[in-house]
């Protein structure tokens, strides 16, 4: 069975890191709140999407392939 993975798991891996990794914010034009799944092998990672807006670690080559080739998303550069 698939484990499923959230980025509040995600992030609590990466918590005991002191250097922090900057994130990067996708716009999503068509919906306010859904999530995302990105298959990764046998296993699901869930992307979820709130306030129109979806956050990944800047180091997260996977997630940033996956949302920056998504059709409704647009990255924000701050």
């Amino acid at each position: 069975m698939a484990v499923k993975k959230t980025a509040a798991t995600d992030a609590a891996a990466d918590a005991g890191d002191p250097a922090a990794v900057t994130g990067v914010t996708f716009a999503d034009s068509a919906y306010t709140s859904r999530s995302l799944f990105l298959q990764a092998g046998d296993d699901l990672r869930e992307l979820k999407v709130l306030a129109g807006r979806v956050t990944v670690q800047a180091d997260d080559d996977e997630a940033l392939a996956f949302l920056g080739g998504h059709a409704d998303l647009q990255r924000l550069d701050c």
